[in-house]
């Protein structure tokens, strides 16, 4: 979760601390008969997050990072794709969930991710993760073994993006002597 807060109840608590700008910043309002503002409890934030899209919220949040990164100046920028089976989190019939993400080398940001769900696989789940980020152009992707397929080689390039074969040993070596 955001600024730290790692369980509703720590959310709740940051909701308590917070200064007056940020509060006001994010629409809690005055207390018509009190002279302070209406703050939402632990229960609010809980019914409010259940009744959030989720892969609209992730693609929210992921594009508003990706537009606020830093850009390393003058060196193309790294995107991580990996797949992560999440540890503690299961769906109501007890099967795991698996994320495909997108990571920022630079900064270790997540700008994208996607469920990938039961009846597929992160193959398929590759392009449509790329998809939701703006612009490739002079990006490095990094990524699984199993994601050396033509199509997604052909997709990168399409996109101006660069990514690099494990059997290309010379290309590799070059790379391993960069800073």
């Amino acid at each position: 979760m955001l600024a730290g807060a790692t369980s509703l109840l720590a959310v709740g608590e940051w909701i308590t601390d917070a200064p007056p700008h940020v509060l006001e910043h994010v629409g809690v309002r005055h207390d018509p008969l009190f002279p302070k503002r209406s703050l939402p409890a632990e229960t609010t934030v809980r019914r409010l997050l259940a009744r959030i899209d989720d892969d609209a919220l992730d693609l929210a949040v992921g594009s508003w990072l990706a537009d606020r990164r830093n850009r390393t100046q003058g060196r193309p920028r790294g995107l991580a794709v990996d797949g992560k089976s999440l540890r503690g989190a299961a769906r109501a019939d007890g099967r795991k969930i698996h994320l495909l993400a997108a990571l920022d080398h630079s900064t270790g940001l997540v700008l994208a991710q996607l469920d990938v769900g039961e009846k597929t696989n992160e193959i398929t789940c590759f392009q449509p993760l790329l998809e939701t980020m703006a612009d490739l152009a002079g990006v490095v992707v990094t990524s699984d073994a199993m994601h050396t397929q033509r199509e997604h080689a052909d997709y990168l390039l399409d996109r101006e993006a660069h990514y690099v074969k494990g059997n290309q040993k010379k290309l590799r070596k070059q790379l391993r002597s960069l800073p």
